[in-house]
């Protein structure tokens, strides 16, 4: 299996402009390789300071990009398979290229993508 790589500066600036509102869980074009298959994963992070962690990865060249942020947006529910997952919660603390792996692998397997819904 290749090695993860990061996208480079440029590269994150062009995911920024393309990313898709959270409601769409889509695969999108990657700004290195240029094939569809770029893939992302949220969660709300509790810790002394609740911000939102934020990974995206490309399934076809293995660069990613992770970035912390304000906590998700209150409006929306969504899905974590972190919640149910000990392993996963585990990997998102001590294990990025193990954590990216496994975050592919969930994605292949139907677990990913995550879907986000106004609440009522």
């Amino acid at each position: 299996m290749s090695r993860w790589r990061t996208y480079s500066p440029r590269e994150i600036e062009a995911l920024g402009r393309s990313a898709p509102p959270l409601t769409e869980a889509v695969e999108r074009v990657c700004p290195a390789c240029g094939k569809k298959a770029v893939r992302r994963y949220l969660y709300d992070h509790d810790g002394p300071r609740r911000v939102a962690m934020s990974y995206v990865w490309c399934a076809n060249c293995r660069r990613y990009a992770s970035s912390t942020g304000p906590p998700l947006h209150p409006d929306f529910e969504f899905d974590d398979p972190g919640e149910k997952s000990a392993e996963l919660r585990a990997l998102r603390d001590k294990d990025l290229m193990a954590l990216l792996d496994h975050l592919d692998a969930l994605w292949d397997s139907g677990v990913l993508p995550q879907t986000f819904t106004p609440k009522r």
